[in-house]
């Protein structure tokens, strides 16, 4: 494309052209409509006619100026058809540039875990599109190793993710908790401690427990730990592994053992499981949401407010 030689047109001749052509091929009227004397829009599409005879063997006329209407020459036929699309193609760019400057268009990579999609997501994802319906998102389900990695590699552009799983001094991050979940006791729902409002965590002193892979899931050390603060030794079912929620709900359901559980899980509804909260024991964690912190997308910043009014969160200066 030759820069230099279209910077040297005006759009504005090229825009008079097409406003003549509008109104019939008549020079008059279409001055009346730009709001000029019809002498200078004469003048404008003489020099446009000019920059485009240059280095030609013969002049470019657009207009036929010896037939009574006025008449497009061929070579202007071509011109409107050509400069139409162009104008289109640049009237779409103009839009689109100040749709992206304002985060209406774009994409946004989210990574999550099973404590926000079960929760909080749909209310948020429901939020944004509703109010940002051109914004492509995607949505990805992914260990929390495995998130890190991809947020600081720019494969994701923000995660949610459990509050102690980050360095809260990590210079390449911001992290914004923005939810707190509690721990309940799911029991097969002919358990005995099924019939009780809450359950105090010794009443599972003598239970098989299931609990997810300390390996991937660190945090439930903090139970056996509360066990112990309890008085006793859990008795953590040695012969299954689970990583999977819905697995571990199928095998409480079938009388296998009992679990203690972060309350979204509720919202799974397993046939065959109840739930109740934990008596005089407290267990709490932190749901966070982690992006970039050299991330200056606008696409990121709009989902952030998005965030901060469904989640009801005072506006901080590092969102």
């Amino acid at each position: 494309m030759q820069f230099q030689e279209l910077s040297e047109i005006e759009l504005r001749q090229i825009c008079y052209f097409m406003e003549v052509v509008q109104n019939h091929n008549n020079f008059t009227e279409a001055a009346k409509r730009i709001g000029i004397k019809q002498p200078p829009l004469s003048k404008r599409i003489q020099a446009l006619e000019a920059f485009l005879s240059r280095n030609q063997p013969n002049p470019v006329k657009l207009f036929d100026r010896s037939k009574r209407p006025i008449e497009l020459t061929e070579a202007g036929q071509v011109f409107r058809s050509e400069v139409q699309q162009a104008l289109r193609h640049l009237e779409q760019a103009m839009s689109t540039a100040r749709q992206a400057s304002q985060g209406k268009i774009g994409r946004l990579s989210i990574g999550m875990n099973n404590a926000i999609a079960n929760t909080t997501l749909p209310e948020i994802v429901q939020a944004f599109t509703q109010r940002f319906p051109n914004v492509e998102l995607e949505l990805h389900e992914i260990t929390i190793q495995q998130e890190v990695q991809m947020l600081k590699q720019h494969q994701l552009d923000v995660i949610f993710q459990r509050f102690s799983s980050f360095e809260e001094t990590d210079p390449a991050l911001s992290i914004q908790p923005i939810l707190e979940e509690y721990f309940v006791v799911a029991l097969p729902i002919h358990h005995v401690l099924a019939n009780q409002p809450t359950v105090p965590l010794t009443a599972i002193a003598n239970e098989s427990i299931l609990l997810p892979s300390l390996d991937v899931l660190p945090f439930y050390e903090k139970i056996i730990t509360l066990c112990r603060e309890a008085g006793f030794e859990p008795k953590i079912n040695p012969t299954v592994s689970v990583t999977g929620v819905v697995t571990l709900l199928s095998l409480i359901a079938s009388g296998v053992g009992v679990s203690i559980l972060p309350n979204h899980v509720q919202t799974l509804q397993r046939e065959g499981v109840v739930y109740r909260a934990i008596q005089n024991a407290t267990l709490n964690r932190q749901i966070a949401i982690v992006w970039r912190q050299e991330d200056s997308s606008i696409v990121l910043r709009q989902f952030l407010k998005v965030v901060q009014e469904v989640m009801n969160l005072s506006l901080q200066d590092s969102w």
